[in-house]
């Protein structure tokens, strides 16, 4: 079987998360949403379209002509209910989600077409309706979603999970240990307190749990990340690949490699990739008379009402905080943008921007990607030719 996915016109409703990754590609639960399908459907060629300025970024092998194809909208995460759907689809036969294109079979040839062409699929299927998986329609609902998401990724991993053998973990106290998943590696030292009773806890490979840490399920801490002493880690969180958290979380998913290691307050957020928030960087996810948060779409720059009373932040790749800083509640956050405020800075903040007291200045690109490269060079990742150029792309689109 190949999978290929594509985003619809209305996938740049997740920007700025997707700014510099296409959608398929976010993390929410505990897997990224081609995680997600890929173990669904073991597939043995997984490709996708991507806007032209992330060409070479990720990878996209070419689709076999001879055989057919399954076609998945990227912000379409699924379940076994829509799964069983999309394996009796016939060709050109596609699912319909809430008016919206979520899946389709197409023969290799025309897949290879519409692939090579980057057009969007659709044209010629016989769509049927689906009130099965999710579809994402904005960037908080990579947060909202998330609790569920931890909960029906534990269910499809459970195969290759074990429970926690508390024997191997003196001085940690569990609650409900049969909820708590630990994979090989990880680390939990004594005086950590697990509670699973109102949600799994996930514990991925050599992930560290450090003294003192206190963690309320459903929550997902993935490989190699690390939350620090005494952290405070509240349900419906998501503690990628490679982070690290210290503090006090609650409903946060933080993509990968990013961190926030000290104390300070951060709620009902999604935190992209290479972020650092520093110390005592605190956010609001209420707002003082308990109304709806409002946020900035980030294509169009109009602000809508989320319908949520809790929303703190949203913040792009390799954007950072300073020591103190306070974000407000529904604050949107671009890509390599530096927040170095003693007050609280604008809720909307465009890419490769320098915020200071004395006011707004644009982030020079060399000095981004420098700091960009040392980052990620701590993590034995380079900086590619085609990764900077799209990230110029995006510092061009900032700046026009």
């Amino acid at each position: 079987m190949q999978l290929c996915f594509f985003d619809d016109t209305r996938a740049t409703r997740l920007m700025p998360l997707t700014l510099t990754k296409p959608s398929n590609m976010v993390r929410v639960g505990i897997l990224t949403i081609t995680e997600k399908w890929e173990h669904y459907l073991s597939p043995d060629l997984v490709t996708r379209q991507m806007p032209e300025y992330m060409a070479g970024v990720y990878p996209a092998p070419e689709i076999d002509p001879s055989a057919d194809c399954i076609w998945i909208n990227g912000r379409f995460l699924p379940d076994h209910q829509v799964l069983g759907e999309i394996l009796q689809l016939s060709t050109d036969e596609g699912l319909m989600h809430k008016h919206t294109p979520v899946a389709m079979r197409m023969d290799g040839t025309r897949s290879v077409s519409i692939f090579n062409a980057g057009s969007l699929p659709g044209a010629e299927i016989s769509f049927s309706d689906t009130e099965h998986g999710t579809l994402l329609d904005a960037p908080w609902q990579v947060f909202a979603f998330n609790g569920e998401q931890v909960q029906a990724d534990i269910s499809l991993l459970k195969a290759k999970l074990r429970t926690v053998d508390e024997k191997k973990y003196p001085g940690v106290h569990f609650q409900s240990p049969y909820q708590v998943y630990v994979k090989d590696g990880a680390v939990i030292e004594p005086g950590s307190i697990i509670m699973a009773g109102d949600g799994p806890v996930y514990i991925g490979e050599k992930a560290t749990i450090m003294s003192g840490a206190m963690l309320r399920g459903p929550v997902a801490v993935c490989s190699h990340a690390t939350i620090k002493m005494g952290a405070k880690i509240y349900g419906d969180t998501t503690i990628g690949p490679w982070c690290k958290a210290g503090g006090e979380l609650q409903n946060v998913v933080m993509q990968a490699y990013s961190n926030k290691g000290h104390d300070g307050f951060l709620g009902n957020s999604a935190i992209g990739e290479w972020c650092n928030l520093g110390a005592d960087t605190n956010n609001s996810n209420l707002k003082n008379n308990y109304s709806n948060v409002r946020l900035t779409e980030w294509e169009t720059g109009k602000d809508y009402d989320t319908g949520l009373q809790f929303c703190g932040t949203i913040m792009g790749d390799h954007s950072k905080t300073a020591i103190n800083t306070m974000l407000n509640t529904g604050t949107v956050c671009g890509v390599c943008s530096n927040i170095v405020l003693g007050d609280f800075p604008p809720k909307h903040i465009k890419s490769f921007r320098w915020l200071t007291k004395n006011g707004e200045d644009i982030y020079k690109f060399d000095k981004a990607m420098e700091t960009a490269g040392r980052m990620m060079e701590r993590r034995g990742i380079e900086i590619t030719p085609e990764y900077r150029a799209m990230m110029r792309f995006l510092f061009e689109k900032a700046n026009r």
